[in-house]
């Protein structure tokens, strides 16, 4: 019989980092994870290394990080130097700036979604101007007849 590896099988840390074996997997093949160790009977095996990588990558999820940027950062390690630290600002910086520019369209989308609502509540004959723009008959050719 083969020696017994004592470790997590991939349910087992699935469960306890709060995600799915799915999740596990993907960040195998993906290489944010490495390798499991497998058992005699080939079930993956991880260790508490692996845990503490899982939680690192869903809290760097949380903060709205790429897996480009986990990426780098677990490759850095521990970020020891300033320079490595200046790097991570870079990161950081850079997801600020794309949150921004998320910002601006999320809220002309929702000026947007105001002037329909708008729209929608005013008078009309026996159609919905939203649903004639979103057709592409544009309600204003229909005001036009």
């Amino acid at each position: 019989m083969g020696r017994m590896i004592e470790g997590l099988r991939i349910g087992e840390l699935s469960e306890r980092c709060g995600v799915s074996t799915d999740t596990v997997r993907f960040y195998e093949r993906e290489g944010l994870l490495p390798r499991p160790k497998r058992s005699a009977a080939r079930y993956r095996v991880y260790g508490q290394e692996d845990e503490s990588r899982l939680r690192f990558i869903r809290r760097a999820q949380g903060l709205g990080l790429t897996l480009d940027d986990i990426r780098e950062l677990l490759s850095m390690g521990q970020a020891r130097t300033p320079g490595e630290c200046r790097r991570v600002a870079e990161r950081l910086r850079a997801r600020v700036a794309a949150v921004d520019e998320k910002l601006t369209q999320l809220r002309a989308f929702r000026r947007e979604l105001v002037r329909n609502i708008e729209k929608c509540e005013e008078p009309h004959a026996d159609r919905c101007p939203v649903v004639l723009d979103l057709a592409g008959n544009g309600a204003k050719e229909e005001v036009k007849r």
